[in-house]
């Protein structure tokens, strides 16, 4: 998995990186993640002030959650259970599919050269 951060109007701290790499490993049972693009922000004039926006290249339909508060830890915190959210429901979502798919019956099928008459 690449990961790639981007930073914007704040210094990033070590242990927030070391919490964004240990959150997307925990992922991975779950969700391949090919590419992961973070971008943290904190806003000199908006209220939250941190916002965070992650963008994850799976196989698939990619996820996309962005999020916000009034901590950095807090809105990463945030983004990651949307995230978690967005995997529950894909898996609800392909189980469903499973159970209504009609299970083919291989006696219909006939053997080549048969016609039905």
């Amino acid at each position: 998995m690449k990961l790639t951060l981007t930073h914007r109007n704040h210094a990033p701290s070590i242990s927030i990186v070391e919490m964004i790499q240990n959150e997307l490993k925990s992922l991975q049972p779950d969700l391949q993640i090919d590419e992961a693009r973070v971008r943290l922000e904190r806003s000199l004039t908006d209220s939250p002030p941190f916002s965070v926006a992650f963008h994850l290249v799976t196989p698939g339909p990619d996820v996309i959650v962005k999020s916000s508060d009034h901590t950095l830890r807090a809105a990463i915190l945030k983004a990651f259970d949307r995230i978690a959210g967005k995997i529950g429901h894909r898996r609800v979502k392909r189980s469903r599919r499973r159970e209504k798919a009609p299970a083919i019956e291989l006696t219909r099928r006939r053997p080549a050269g048969v016609q039905h008459g």
